[in-house]
């Protein structure tokens, strides 16, 4: 007994000595306006050997927290991008160090002489934070150039279209919090940029569940003067532009914003291949539709008008008024028709498609911040939508002889308004969010032509959810549970429908620099307006598309898992993802008597497994040329099971993404490959085209120019569908012959006066762009 004693005497003094033997420091980064300072790199260096001891990273409310063993002196030093370095000497530090707060200044030197050091990627439970590093923003002119220069694991960027891809999904930018269009974000400068959060299938908390992923950039505005910055992207030898003017005005609390966007097209050798057949109830037909050089031109104007009030940490208010012009007056197609069995007697085909649309909205926000950690951020947008569609469609004979005509005018009118308040409550170890959003709309849809008709639709979606995010030792953890109803009516027809949306979400670090993250969650997905009208149409002599007011909501049931490794210069990651949509509305095909119709039905289920890897490798250094390459490989593999109420079919698919940026002083040369992800949707498979681009730059101080071309090993640009029913079987090709091998020249200009200030984030934001048309585009 008297020896048990004596061993837990030891033990205990043993556990006593090592626990003053344990050195802890703790402390605040503020800036100079005493805010908090979110992912500075914090790290504890050995003196006199400057050996590295241990490291961190400021959270939410700039707090760190390092623990080491005593045994000499140390070094603690503060670095963070757009930061002067801080450093603080402790001599023999003993116990618990409060530092207090650690003041970081801004940084004024110039770019290229920051530096960062660490990794500068963060993953959270619901989101990767990515630090911009000197090294990519030394030759990027806008967001776009940066976030291809970073290489964030499974987000696409298309540098010459200012697109961005995630998941197979479009991806929602914002700036602040602040919902943003992609003329809006080209215009901040890479300099302004503090971090970039990638927040992958983020779900109904941002107003869209069938996002791939949102990019939140987070940057420093100014408090006087302002930005002008103009960006111009052509071709030399035909009408191709992607052109922004955007003008910013700041004065004390105030922003104004004027943006302005143009995307034109015209492509004068578009046609489309077509190979079916029809097992109609009296007759089988194999016909082949060969296609003819015809027009696609359109026109695409963004008007922005903004304003932002904004007092730190107290509130913001922010109003946009959008307009968007759209004006197609030419979406042709000619083809020359013939049995497939008599080639030489054919006739002709041809469609003419005019579409023009005007679209206004007015979005209002507001946030505010309460005390006690509390947060209240409401938002409306309002949404008039007026479109005027006309098809004609045109059969007849090599001598014009006309022998069918089908013209359909539409004229939609559609208003809409979406209301949505979110309260925030953070506690010391979770953070408390709840939110009620509720979506109304009245469409009115006028049918003329050869089938006239008028079509009055309601549609209204609310739902509720309350979240909670917090930590238990090593692992984050996010979990949220929502209600949703679902309303539409249309003449006789009306349906309410409540669905649950759980989600639960896990973060933790296996080992070092490794990270696994899980995600789980059920989603609502209401039918859309076109699918839902009750209204019939011809698409040629044998084909007709019909509306299905039936329709009912469905759910969908989404697991995702990722696992991550990051060193230095090296990223890898493996994405598994499984997706169960249960009564999924997909196509039905079938046969009434010699005609072929098409239309939107509740099938029993569709589903897909996507394992996809990814490797990045950024900075490189190639002999003496310092951070040189950044490179990025990634790919996967889909399986696809689509279940009709009446069909069955599988489908494999494999693709892959190469990504290669070499820099060398102010020049910057991009080379992009990939294979796009076809899919199964219902009986068909959509088929993208390989994409491939170059793209040379020269970027200096305010100026960017550069030359490129999209798609040069290829002549002939190309996207393809195929049907595999067993009634209505057909492949389909669309040519756009001048984009194949297409030059670009990209100028772009860009003046700013007065200084930077604070920045606020806006946390929702709430659109609507659906017409309501019924879609006869099959």
């Amino acid at each position: 007994m008297k020896k048990i004693l004596v061993i837990a005497i030891v033990c205990l003094l043993g556990s006593f000595a090592a626990a003053a033997q344990t050195v802890k420091v703790n402390g605040t980064v503020i800036d100079e306006q005493n805010r908090p300072v979110e992912f500075v790199n914090v790290a504890l260096i050995s003196l006199p050997d400057s050996s590295f001891v241990t490291g961190s990273t400021t959270n939410g409310k700039g707090k760190f927290i390092l623990k080491t063993a005593t045994g000499s002196d140390f070094l603690l030093k503060f670095s963070y991008i757009g930061y002067i370095d801080e450093q603080i000497v402790i001599k023999n530090p003993q116990g618990t160090v409060e530092m207090g707060d650690i003041i970081l200044k801004e940084q004024s030197v110039a770019l290229d002489e920051v530096v960062i050091s660490g990794s500068n990627i963060t993953q959270k439970v619901d989101r990767m934070v990515v630090v911009p590093t000197a090294t990519a923003m030394k030759n990027s002119y806008n967001p776009y150039d940066l976030m291809l220069n970073l290489a964030i694991p499974h987000l696409k960027v298309d540098a010459l279209g200012k697109g961005l891809e995630a998941n197979g999904g479009s991806v929602q930018t914002r700036i602040n919090g602040i919902v943003a269009t992609s003329t809006e974000v080209a215009a901040l400068l890479p300099k302004e940029i503090v971090r970039i959060e990638f927040i992958e299938n983020p779900g109904e908390r941002y107003g869209d569940s069938s996002l791939g992923a949102v990019v939140d950039i987070i940057v420093r505005r100014r408090e006087t003067g302002g930005l002008v910055n103009i960006q111009a992207t052509n071709a030399p030898h035909i009408l191709f532009s992607e052109d922004n003017v955007v003008a910013k005005f700041n004065h004390k609390k105030s922003q104004w914003g004027l943006f302005y966007n143009l995307s034109a097209r015209n492509f004068k050798k578009t046609y489309t291949d077509i190979d079916e057949t029809y097992v109609l109830e009296n007759k089988t037909i194999h016909r082949v539709q060969e296609g003819l050089h015809d027009q696609n031109k359109h026109f695409t104007h963004n008007i922005d008008l903004s304003y932002n009030l904004t007092e730190q940490d107290k509130y913001v208010f922010n109003v946009v008024f959008r307009n968007s012009i759209y004006d197609a007056p030419s979406l042709n197609q000619s083809n020359k028709l013939y049995d497939a069995a008599d080639a030489d007697n054919y006739i002709f085909s041809g469609l003419k498609n005019k579409q023009s649309s005007y679209t206004p909205s007015l979005d209002l926000y507001y946030q505010r911040t309460l005390p006690k950690n509390q947060m209240l951020t409401m938002s409306v947008t309002g949404t008039l939508m007026h479109t005027d569609n006309n098809r004609l469609y045109h059969e007849y004979t090599p001598q014009a002889e006309d022998l069918a005509m089908i013209e359909t005018d539409v004229t939609g009118n559609k208003r809409s308004i979406i209301g949505e308040a979110i309260y925030d409550k953070r506690f010391k170890f979770l953070v408390f969010s709840a939110g009620l959003r509720h979506y109304q709309m009245y469409a009115r849809n006028e049918y003329a032509g050869s089938s006239p008709v008028v079509s009055e639709m309601n549609q209204a979606k609310t739902a509720a959810f309350a979240e909670v995010q917090g930590n238990i030792r090593k692992v984050s953890y996010g979990v949220s549970a929502g209600l949703t109803r679902s309303y539409f009516k249309e003449g006789g027809e009306e349906h309410t429908y409540y669905t649950f949306t759980p989600t639960v979400r896990l973060n933790f670090s296996p080992h070092k620099n490794g990270n696994i993250n899980y995600r789980f969650n059920v989603e609502p997905k209401i039918p859309s307006l076109s699918a839902l009208t009750n209204v019939e149409q011809a698409i040629d002599t044998i084909q007709i598309v019909r509306g299905n007011p039936a329709l009912e909501t469905y759910s969908v049931f989404n697991n995702t898992l990722n696992y991550s490794y990051m060193k230095q210069k090296f990223v890898f990651m493996l994405n598994v993802t499984h997706g169960y949509h249960k009564n999924i509305i997909m196509e039905s095909v079938f046969a009434e008597g010699d005609k072929l119709v098409s239309m939107s039905e509740n099938q029993r289920s569709a589903q897909f497994l996507r394992f996809g890897p990814s490797f990045t490798f950024r900075g490189l250094n190639i002999g003496s040329l310092k951070n040189f390459l950044t490179l990025s490989i990634d790919g996967g593999f889909t399986r696809y099971w689509s279940n009709g109420n009446t069909y069955t079919h599988t489908y494999n698919d494999f693709y892959y993404n190469l990504v290669a940026v070499f820099n060398y002083k102010q020049f910057s040369l991009l080379g992009q490959f990939s294979k796009r992800a076809n899919e199964l949707m219902g009986e068909t498979i959509y088929k993208g085209e390989n994409q491939t681009a170059i793209l040379a730059t020269y970027t200096h101080k305010r100026l960017q120019l550069g030359v490129g071309m999209m798609f040069p090993f290829t002549n002939n640009y190309k996207t393809g569908k195929e049907r595999v029913s067993k009634v209505a079987p057909y492949t389909s090709w669309s040519h756009a012959k001048e984009i194949g091998q297409m030059a670009v020249i990209k100028l772009s200009y860009n003046f700013e006066f007065g200084k930077r200030y604070k920045s606020s984030d806006r946390r929702i934001n709430n659109s609507d762009n659906e017409s309501g048309i019924l879609n006869v585009d099959k």
